[in-house]
């Protein structure tokens, strides 16, 4: 059985998703009942292109990995699996906002219409979900993201006099504007991997923060980032799953994150939790890592223990179960057809 795995137009600094997915794709690849290809849709900015593009080249299940919502118009619904990872454009916009009701009508609530199945990465973005949106809850199954298992565990000795901080997002909910002043006077190196506007740079450079930024990097250059940092901070303000937190349990880097849903649920007890709204709390986290040996331990082996709830083995297998329910779906439906029409024939209907 064929499955496609719809990819937005590859874009620089946006890959979250694609590594995910390529992952699962090929993990799928391995079981004895499915085969899949990747079908990336050929426009960042034509919908109509990309809707037509879909349709034409939608299997047996078709799978929208995230962000091009809008290309379920184009598929069999029946077929469709649709995942969501956040509701970041329903929440940055003011509902007095042309904007909010485009997005929540092309972007969310007309694709869910449009599909068989809605899966989403955390308890979070399902709460939102049926709360922005009104779609049902039994509509929707919640499958988490899994540790990249090419994110290998990598010990590495702590650099308590400059520590190296890294940052991955550059966008608003990133928060870079709080880290900058929490990091105010502290001696470390700040790695940030995203496109800074001037706002950014400004607010850093008004703090006199030592940074470094990188845009484009491979997986590759992605994963020596990690190896190199002594820690990961991530004290985003908003967040679908946040994934930066598994791939810093993953190398084995301690981590700070903020003390809000889903980030909470997920780092559990294997990040160091701050109020991401307040500069000095962030402050406070960063320095008790940074100064504390036994407390940073403590971090990185608990984050060890996590890759077994989050292992891309548990999470393929949950969309194989998905897959297997709908492709049921669709031989019970190809066995009744001709009934039905029979039974319309004669009247019976």
């Amino acid at each position: 059985m064929e499955v496609s795995y719809f990819f937005r137009k590859a874009r620089a600094n946006a890959f979250s998703i694609e590594l995910l997915f390529e992952n699962i794709q090929e993990k799928i690849n391995l079981q004895n009942t499915f085969r899949s290809k990747k079908v990336e849709v050929p426009s960042v900015h034509n919908l109509a292109a990309n809707i037509w593009s879909a349709g034409k080249k939608q299997s047996v299940i078709n799978h929208i990995t995230g962000d091009i919502h809008y290309v379920s118009l184009g598929l069999k619904k029946r077929n469709t699996v649709l995942t969501i990872h956040d509701c970041v454009f329903l929440t940055r916009y003011s509902k007095w906002d042309i904007k909010y009701w485009l997005f929540k009508f092309f972007w969310y609530k007309l694709p869910m219409m449009w599909a068989n199945t809605i899966t989403v990465i955390s308890e979070k973005t399902k709460r939102e979900l049926v709360k922005l949106t009104g779609v049902k809850a039994d509509k929707i199954k919640v499958v988490p993201n899994f540790f990249d298992p090419r994110f290998q565990f990598s010990p590495k000795v702590f650099n308590e006099t400059c520590p190296r901080i890294l940052q991955i997002g550059t966008k608003e909910n990133k928060n870079i504007h709080n880290l900058a002043v929490a990091l105010k006077g502290l001696r470390c190196e700040l790695h940030i991997v995203g496109h800074l506007d001037a706002a950014a740079k400004e607010v850093l450079e008004q703090n006199r923060i030592n940074y470094k930024n990188f845009t484009n990097l491979s997986f590759e250059q992605l994963h020596q980032q990690y190896v190199e940092c002594d820690m990961v901070s991530f004290v985003s303000t908003y967040e679908g799953f946040g994934l930066p937190i598994l791939e810093a349990c993953a190398v084995g880097r301690p981590l700070v994150t903020s003390r809000i849903s889903p980030m909470d649920e997920i780092a559990d007890d294997a990040a160091c939790k701050v109020n991401p709204y307040n500069t000095l709390d962030i402050r406070r986290g960063i320095t008790r890592v940074i100064e504390d040996a036994a407390y940073r331990d403590q971090l990185i082996n608990n984050g060890w223990k996590m890759r077994y709830r989050y292992s891309i083995e548990t999470i393929t297998n949950q969309y194989a179960e998905i897959y297997g329910q709908i492709a049921q779906q669709l031989e019970t439906f190809s066995l009744l057809r001709p009934a039905k029409a029979a039974a319309s024939f004669f009247g019976l209907l």
